[in-house]
């Protein structure tokens, strides 16, 4: 008999005087407060002993856990009431649920649809809106001025801290577009000559260059008999034009047909800015959540996005910096210039600033002129009225100047008609109240809230402009007494005040010039033949469809015949 049999079952009164573990395959036998427990099947009281304090602790645990969470749902609750009963801005009108909570227009601006709620918000509610909490939303030209523009009374409206520039702060620095105070007045003052009259007359060659080999390529296209995506080669031409401005370096897209790895992630990071900002209406700036939720819900490819290009750009400043060739007049030689004389701006600066110019100056140009062309393509009396203007006007290609296309009223008003139902930048670009609160479009809205006009929902209200929804270019030339009433300043696609776009005159040039060219050399109509249900995404009808919005317009495909006219 082995010494394991030795035990006495079931006798809790005996003192068992020996520990001996049983050879393998035995049973064995621990003592517990002497008692014996069979580690095989688990018989052992003083063991469920152990185990019935563990799950007392457990429902201790499990009843703080409850506890909180009730406290948790009561002080939503409160929140909630306090927002929608109390709070300084429960007179104006929302949604209850916009009222209490930022989820709704969260997930309007996730989804890429916050022009379209928004507007829906404006048309039952009327021109002033709580879409959230903390925000309301105007669409009156009163309300844009007092928002951007030049207060008379009080300090400047600056930037809300959830948004997310395409180019975000470096070593401590930051350019212009995000400089606040007298930061943001040296840099723009430092840039400003740039995009001047006289800084402009000097650059038309750079731009004219990449017009003229986009000109080439649809020339060729046209003998060929070939459709072309015009949404794909203007943005090329932008980025092309912008490269060399900046770099002097075209990034090449014109020439391989194709966009580059650089010039794609300039476009997509507009979408991972759209997704942080979404985001960060719930979780506020800076907080665990928004480090929680960015690395839940932020795909890794925005992050790459953004470092291409600000590595790009950065790579592309100090070899230009480096370069003392000073022959080729493009920003940067103006730049280097004026900082030799007043050392306005740090090499972090003049890198970030650049960065900025090619991320703001490109796809938005080219939505631009895409916009321009669904419009003038669908709407035939206005083309023939804008190939007369400009085939008139000018005997020759080499007379297609800057200062001449200035004057073509009809044309700028095809573009300013086109901006205003397709702006590049509809999303609401938000402000924060300063201390002592502002008086905007009749309420009294207190210091550290959230303001706004939504550029796409003021472009499209009846109460801004006569028949909104459709393409009248007449409107920006006071001859019909039919707009007598239009409010054109509800339509300023480059922004206004002290924030308005520092290259918008380069914008318009680019613009003028390359769309002079076009009619000059080409007839274009859309193609409802091969690409018939791609051009559908716009509207063949010439009342363009919604797209979407990721802080910029998405633009589909649009397929456009071009019929020279000239050798």
């Amino acid at each position: 008999m082995l010494a394991s049999d030795n035990y006495v079952n079931g006798d809790n009164n005996v003192d068992i005087q020996w520990r001996q573990h049983s050879p393998e395959g035995s049973r064995q036998y621990l003592e517990i407060n002497y008692e014996y427990c069979s580690a095989q099947h688990f018989l052992c009281p003083g063991v469920i002993t152990s185990l019935d304090s563990s799950m007392e602790n457990i429902r201790s645990s499990t009843s703080v856990l409850i506890a909180f969470a009730i406290i948790v749902v009561v002080g939503l609750f409160v929140q909630a009431l306090q927002r929608l009963l109390f709070g300084p801005l429960r007179t104006i009108p929302g949604p209850w649920l916009n009222r209490v909570s930022e989820l709704p227009a969260a997930l309007a601006l996730l989804k890429g649809d916050q022009h379209l709620y928004y507007k829906s918000l404006h048309d039952k509610y009327g021109s002033v809106v709580r879409v959230s909490p903390d925000e309301i939303s105007f669409i009156s030209v009163e309300a844009r001025q007092e928002i951007y523009g030049f207060r008379k009374n009080g300090l400047n409206m600056e930037k809300s801290p959830i948004f997310l520039g395409a180019v975000g702060a470096q070593d401590g620095q930051t350019g212009v577009s995000l400089a606040i105070n007298e930061n943001h007045n040296r840099q723009r003052k430092a840039l400003g000559y740039l995009f001047t009259n006289n800084a402009l007359i000097q650059l038309e060659n750079l731009v004219t260059v990449h017009i003229h080999k986009l000109v080439g390529i649809l020339y060729a296209k046209a003998v060929e008999n070939r459709s072309v995506d015009v949404s794909s080669w203007y943005t090329y031409a932008a980025f092309d034009i912008m490269g060399d401005l900046c770099f002097a370096e075209p990034f090449g897209c014109l020439e391989q047909a194709s966009a580059t790895e650089w010039s794609t992630s300039v476009i997509q990071l507009f979408v991972g800015a759209t997704w942080m900002q979404g985001i960060r209406r719930i979780s506020g700036v800076g907080t665990w959540l928004e480090s929680i939720l960015t690395r839940l819900l932020i795909p890794a490819k925005a992050t790459e996005w953004r470092k291409t290009h600000l590595n790009n750009s950065r790579e592309k400043t100090l070899r230009r910096l480096a370069d003392n060739n000073r022959d080729h007049a493009d920003f940067m030689y103006h730049i280097l210039l004026n900082n030799e004389i007043k050392k306005s701006l740090t090499e972090t600066e003049i890198f970030l600033n650049v960065a900025s110019f090619i991320s703001a100056g490109t796809d938005t140009t080219a939505t631009a002129l895409t916009g321009w062309t669904y419009f003038v393509c669908t709407h035939p009396p206005v083309l023939m009225r804008l190939v007369h203007e400009i085939r008139s006007g000018f005997a020759q290609e080499d007379d297609i100047r800057w200062e001449k296309v200035r004057e073509l009223r009809y044309l700028e008003a095809t573009l300013q008609e086109a901006l205003r139902l397709f702006p590049p930048s509809p999303a609401s670009q938000q402000r924060i109240v300063p201390p002592g609160g502002a008086i905007i479009d009749g309420q009294y809205i207190p210091g550290g809230k959230t303001v706004a006009v939504a550029p796409w929902v003021s472009t499209h209200s009846s109460l801004n402009f006569y028949e909104p929804e459709t393409f009248q270019p007449e409107r920006w030339l006071g001859e019909n007494d039919k707009f007598s009433n239009d409010h054109l300043h509800a339509s300023l696609p480059f922004g206004s005040g002290p924030r308005v776009c520092i290259a918008k005159n380069l914008a318009w040039m680019e613009m003028l010039l390359l769309t002079a060219n076009l009619l000059w050399r080409f007839d274009l109509e859309l193609d409802t033949e091969m690409y018939k249900e791609k051009n559908e995404l716009w509207g063949l009808d010439g009342k363009m469809k919604p797209m979407k919005v990721f802080h910029s317009m998405t633009k589909p495909e649009l397929w456009v015949k071009f019929k020279k006219i000239r050798l």
